[in-house]
């Protein structure tokens, strides 16, 4: 190879020397880095459904007792527990009930009627109404949730949800889910429980969220 070099002409020999040079110029050189791909941001956590603690629920109730059975219009308005308002009316509701809850206790006006006073909302409605409203369960119920404390057995379905539930002396069915706004929540609930007085099925169909 070197004799063949030497028997090129001068000028083949420039060119092939200025040729040599550029390869080792070119494998000098260290290819830049590239930028790294830019990361990604993490998405948003959907909010859980404890965290939603102030509403205002519309929808309707029914109810079959011993004593009393029909249905009613229902607005729950709940403030930081346990202050909430609770607004029936129609044929259940004799017109209009209102409970309302405080740390002071519970209360029950109907019509023009003077207010009652109880510690617990289920102990009220059942003597005034005939037949009990667990407001203080329902408080979790409503979200979809089991209420904290007690005994309780759970179905759920292939998603989390709540699909039975036997609490407090009730037996629950959440038969249908929404989502409203960011979270995801029950539309229709239906619960029974076996008083002394009888068997009462209470079911409440929800409308409306308002946070």
């Amino acid at each position: 190879m070197t004799e063949l070099v030497r028997k090129l002409p001068r000028g083949a020999k420039l060119l092939l020397g200025c040729f040599a040079l550029l390869l080792a110029a070119c494998s000098s050189q260290k290819p830049e880095p590239s930028a790294p791909a830019p990361a990604e941001q993490p998405s948003a956590e959907q909010p859980s459904v404890e965290q939603l603690q102030r509403w205002t629920i519309k929808g309707k109730i029914g109810v079959r007792a011993p004593e009393d059975s029909g249905s009613a219009n229902l607005t729950w308005e709940q403030q930081n527990s346990p202050s909430y308002r609770i607004h029936l009316s129609g044929p259940l509701g004799a017109g209009a009930t209102v409970i309302s809850g405080s740390p002071a206790g519970v209360s029950l006006q109907r019509g023009d009627e003077p207010p009652v006073h109880a510690r617990s909302p289920a102990q009220l409605t059942m003597q005034t109404l005939g037949w009990p409203l667990p407001i203080d369960e329902m408080y979790y119920w409503v979200r979809g949730l089991v209420a904290p404390g007690g005994d309780a057995s759970e179905q759920r379905n292939a998603s989390g949800q709540l699909q039975s539930l036997q609490q407090a002396g009730w037996i629950l069915n959440f038969s249908g889910y929404e989502s409203r706004g960011p979270y995801v929540l029950p539309t229709k609930i239906k619960a029974t429980s076996n008083q002394a007085a009888g068997p009462v099925k209470v079911t409440l169909v929800i409308k409306e969220w308002v946070f």
